[in-house]
């Protein structure tokens, strides 16, 4: 009898461990994505994120061609997704980055730029 323990013991802790094994390689890393890229100066485009962690607060922060950077809180995600649209006050490259608190710092989880023409 006891063996039969043992060896249901530890096939439960192979299949749990084969379980967080699979979870862990299906990580999504995150994802930045404009569409449509290039744009021309005042049209829309959808700025796209995936992958971005959820339950926790998430700030966009986009950077124009002269380089100045305004952040703004978006809130956080259920889903890890955030789609909004966009448009570009000047010719030059936009980038538009997620970023989230983690511990005594931020992390930028995805970024990605725009050419605007």
């Amino acid at each position: 009898m006891k063996s039969v323990f043992v060896v249901l013991m530890t096939a439960t802790i192979v299949a749990a461990g084969a379980q967080a094994g699979l979870a862990a390689s299906h990580r999504v890393d995150p994802v930045c994505t404009i569409s449509p890229n290039p744009a021309a100066v005042g049209a829309t485009y959808v700025v796209s994120a995936s992958g971005i962690p959820t339950g926790t607060a998430i700030n966009l922060w986009v950077t124009d061609p002269s380089g100045a950077t305004t952040g703004s809180p978006l809130g956080s995600t259920p889903d890890g997704t955030f789609g909004m649209n966009e448009s570009s006050a000047s010719a030059g490259l936009w980038t538009y980055a997620f970023s989230g608190p983690v511990k005594q710092h931020t992390d930028v989880y995805a970024s990605c730029s725009v050419a605007a023409s």
